[in-house]
């Protein structure tokens, strides 16, 4: 982590959003001193099937099996010479754009299933982040992430930048930091704290517990329980006690995260650049005083719901979120809370690799 990122995977499919990607990538390869590696999957063999079901649609004297055969033998040549040179032809103008920012560019291209094509070549380059768009060519409605951004994200370890906008680094977007004291979320907080150095952004920690869920799980325990001879249950009693503890208990967990997570910013390299403003609830952010400053949310209600709503609410222009939290087990490749970040955000999203769940001892 001493310069992060050392190399940026750029995929590439000349969607709005991969253009997108482009400029992101572009900035934090300016700002870092990165070499970007740009990456483009084709996939010849769906051509090659989708010819063969024509077939039997060709006129009459092509249908001679040794006609077909040498039809064959062409439309394959010609499927995966033209493809190649298609996928190499989103790549080539990048290397006069970035050579002309003095920024190391290398263009790759393979054959076979998008996704598969990509997962194969990212996991030769070994980069730092990969930066890909939500969706391709299709829809791009709310909610929506694309078969390959999703499917990519679910099988790579490794850091993502998943654009949904543009994100305007110049004017120091704001950026959510989303805490849940995991040793995941705190990569995320390092990694919004090297672009915070670089953009001199507001860094908005945030931390979010759902007591209504407690609150449901108790109330329907409480309802199942068996009144024996001798067991008395106050339900009153007991159920204000366990909404208070709840409460006050989470609360104070998140102001522990929050305090922690203050402190390990202001230990860094911003320590002298940074002021501090701590903040509970929906409040007014304040006018930008011309340095970062850190404003620390306590949040209560849905998790992924309450990241994306404060977001947006304070037009933020970038979420760092870990892959993984606090829940982490074995066989999970992709948080609930991550995943629904990245279909309901407003903005683009950078996801902190898993690292593992135990984090801060609080």
């Amino acid at each position: 982590m001493d310069r992060w990122p050392k190399k940026i995977i750029l995929c590439v499919d000349n969607s709005e959003l991969s253009n997108l990607s482009i400029d992101v990538a572009e900035t934090l390869a300016s700002e870092f001193s990165s070499e970007i590696v740009g990456v483009h999957g084709y996939n010849a063999f769906m051509h090659e099937g989708a010819f063969r079901i024509m077939e039997p649609t060709l006129p009459e004297q092509y249908q001679r099996e040794e006609l077909l055969a040498r039809q064959r033998e062409l439309h394959n040549k010609l499927i995966n010479i033209g493809m190649e040179k298609i996928s190499l032809s989103y790549l080539r103008p990048l290397q006069e754009r970035f050579g002309t920012k003095g920024i190391a560019f290398k263009p790759k291209v393979k054959e076979g299933k998008n996704f598969v094509a990509l997962i194969q070549m990212i996991e030769e380059e070994d980069a730092d982040l990969i930066v890909l768009g939500n969706a391709g060519f299709n829809s791009n409605f709310r909610g929506f992430v694309g078969s390959v951004c999703l499917r990519i994200l679910r099988r790579i370890n490794q850091d993502f930048l998943v654009i949904k906008s543009a994100i305007n680094f110049d004017e120091a977007p704001r950026i959510v930091v989303c805490l849940d004291g995991s040793l995941t979320s705190i990569g995320a907080l390092e990694r919004a704290i090297k672009i915070a150095e670089r953009t001199r952004s507001e860094l908005h920690l945030v931390y979010v517990f759902d007591s209504k869920l407690h609150k449901d799980v108790f109330a329907r325990l409480k309802d199942a329980v068996l009144m024996k001879e001798g067991f008395r249950f106050n339900k009153k009693e007991q159920e204000k006690m366990h909404d208070e503890f709840i409460d006050i208990g989470l609360e104070k967990v998140g102001r522990m995260i929050l305090d922690r997570a203050e402190k390990t910013v202001l230990s860094g390299n911003v320590a002298s650049k940074v002021a501090a403003v701590a903040t509970l609830g929906y409040g007014p952010i304040g006018e930008p005083s011309g340095r970062p400053m850190i404003i620390k949310k306590i949040l209560k209600g849905h998790i992924y719901r309450s990241i994306c709503e404060y977001a947006e609410e304070i037009d933020a222009g970038l979420i760092c979120i870990g892959k993984t939290g606090r829940h982490y087990t074995d066989q999970i490749d992709l948080g609930s809370v991550c995943e629904n970040v990245v279909r309901f955000a407003h903005c683009s999203v950078l996801i902190s690799k898993h690292e593992g769940y135990r984090g801060w001892e609080l």
